[in-house]
């Protein structure tokens, strides 16, 4: 199927048939047959997490604006990275809940209040999942109230002032891209809330 555009035909994509070809208890593999853009044939290889319901990535944030992070082990690159808390969403729950039992689990900090704040695909050319940004809102804390899921490999954590964050970010001690993601969602959402703040004025 093809399309006109400005002299010339732009392909219209066809569905392929996802074939899978290894599972695994948290993500699948694919590796369909589709039709190129120029319509020769060709192999796509995909994954997708086993549950099919996507991940949160929480951010957790306190009334004077400090964040907190944890620095978590991560196999695939062979090293630590500091991040938001994370997770897969369990079979349903939605989105506010898995984000309020992620930052639970894996720091032992209640959430005040949860709100989700937009969605992504963090790799769209790799992978099929969608990703949710959860604003946490907690308490004012101190680290000594945090209480970290060893299991999981999470060896530490930060409460960070936004400058401090974006000190970190600048040196790219910070390089996890569903972090960079929801720390856009978040600013992006106070730059909302203060535009209606002023508008009732």
């Amino acid at each position: 199927m093809t399309e006109p555009t400005g002299g010339r035909e732009k392909r219209q994509y066809e569905p392929s048939v996802e074939r899978l070809v290894y599972q695994t208890p948290w993500i699948d593999f694919f590796y369909d047959d589709i039709t190129h853009h120029d319509g020769t044939p060709g192999k796509y290889a995909w994954v997708r997490n086993h549950s099919g319901n996507g991940a949160v990535t929480t951010i957790p944030v306190t009334p004077s604006e400090r964040y907190l992070l944890i620095k978590i082990y991560r196999h695939p690159i062979k090293r630590y990275l500091w991040e938001f808390p994370a997770g897969l969403v369990e079979p349903g729950e939605s989105p506010e809940e898995t984000g309020r039992r992620e930052l639970a689990e894996e720091t032992g900090i209640t959430a005040e209040r949860v709100e989700l704040l937009g969605s992504q695909t963090p790799v769209g050319g790799y992978s099929g999942d969608v990703f949710h940004s959860v604003l946490a809102e907690i308490p004012e804390i101190s680290l000594n109230d945090v209480v970290l899921q060893s299991e999981e490999q999470i060896v530490d954590a930060k409460l960070l002032t936004r400058g401090e964050l974006t000190a970190m970010l600048k040196k790219q001690e910070v390089g996890d891209g569903n972090t960079f993601t929801c720390l856009a969602h978040y600013w992006m959402w106070q730059d909302r809330q203060a535009g209606s703040h002023q508008k009732e004025r």
